[in-house]
């Protein structure tokens, strides 16, 4: 496990990662996002359009559950949605449970997960407007060794990288 912390809309937030098998017993999970790799050892990453012009910071694809939707039903989804990619192998990597003392967005409560997967990626499309923002985001894809420089979660996403990418070695052993 890691913990940490950061200040979001003036509220102290505390993260713990947890390596997970599986997310029996993990409520309420709020998102779920996976680490997608093409099978040359790139992951897809993105970012969203924000008002007057600006982006939210690299991440990666992911959404939140729709009612009866199960986790790899939402992973599906949303990397559709937000990267226009289909995946395949997907393999739970943990979840990271949030508390959010007077979290603005009230639904979610002040304690909730957050699942991460790793994905391997089948196809690439032509991207379009994501429906949930509906502006295009920015989909890029860079070298798996330079999550950290583009994704900058601390220590929890470099433990998430590295989680991934031994589930990619067992997947693809021999790719570069």
């Amino acid at each position: 496990m890691i913990q940490q912390e950061l200040v979001r809309q003036s509220s102290l937030v505390t993260t713990i990662w947890k390596p997970l098998n599986s997310y029996e017993g993990i409520n309420p999970i709020w998102q779920v996002y996976g680490v997608c790799f093409t099978r040359n050892r790139e992951v897809v990453i993105i970012r969203d359009h924000l008002q007057n012009g600006y982006f939210t910071p690299w991440h990666i694809p992911g959404g939140t559950p729709k009612e009866g939707e199960s986790p790899e039903q939402t992973l599906h989804r949303g990397v559709n949605e937000q990267a226009d990619i289909s995946i395949s192998n997907l393999k739970l990597l943990g979840a990271l449970e949030v508390f959010f003392p007077n979290n603005p967005n009230i639904e979610k409560g002040d304690h909730y997960y957050q699942l991460r997967y790793f994905a391997l990626i089948e196809e690439i499309r032509e991207q379009y407007v994501d429906p949930h923002y509906k502006k295009m985001g920015v989909r890029k894809l860079i070298p798996a060794v330079n999550f950290t420089e583009y994704v900058e979660w601390g220590d929890i996403g470099a433990e998430i990288i590295r989680a991934a990418l031994i589930e990619f070695d067992k997947i693809l052993p021999h790719a570069n």
